[in-house]
């Protein structure tokens, strides 16, 4: 609270006439978050579009605001708004026809898969306050490592959009089965 107090230009303490703890601040950043997060929501287009929607701005969000990113994964959703955006996502899996078994399956498919990208995305971007020139980027070494020099030119950060298009591809194939096994 002492640093943030000094990157905002006031005494630590005073972050507690707003905020009773530490806990409450982060909820309040993860809210922000779930804010721009959550506008695909009542979107149009059919729950599946804009379910994808969503996620796709959950990337969105891991780019523009990676250090704060990190409370999507780590924090539970203990606030009422937490929970309203929780239960607007939910109803788009229900809205698409899955029952709340498959609604869970998927949620966490697809939230794993969203939040893990948007953390590995951090880091290929160099994005992190410690970070380091990201060596990968101009790898070749093929004598000693043949197998990371053949896939790096893949995994450079020009080509992450489409890696994450295809991830979520595989994911809302596998959901459109789901729905029309229902």
């Amino acid at each position: 609270m002492r640093r943030l107090g000094a990157e905002l230009g006031v005494e630590g303490m005073s972050i507690y006439h707003h905020f009773r703890n530490k806990a409450e601040l982060l909820d309040g950043v993860l809210e922000l978050l779930l804010e721009e997060m959550a506008q695909p929501l009542d979107g149009d287009g059919s729950p599946l579009a804009r379910l994808r929607r969503t996620f796709e701005a959950t990337r969105a969000v891991a780019l523009r605001h990676p250090h704060a990113f990190v409370l999507l994964p780590t924090r539970r959703f203990n606030t009422d708004k937490a929970l309203e955006y929780y239960e607007g996502l939910l109803g788009l899996f229900r809205d698409a026809g899955l029952d709340a078994a498959q609604s869970a399956r998927f949620f966490r498919l697809l939230a794993g898969f969203v939040t893990g990208a948007g953390l590995a995305e951090i880091g290929s971007r160099a994005q992190q306050p410690d970070a380091t020139p990201i060596r990968l980027e101009q790898f070749a070494d093929q004598e000693r490592f043949p197998l990371v020099t053949a896939i790096v030119p893949e995994l450079r950060v020009k080509n992450l959009d489409a890696i994450f298009a295809f991830g979520l591809d595989v994911i809302f194939d596998a959901l459109r089965v789901a729905v029309a096994d229902r």
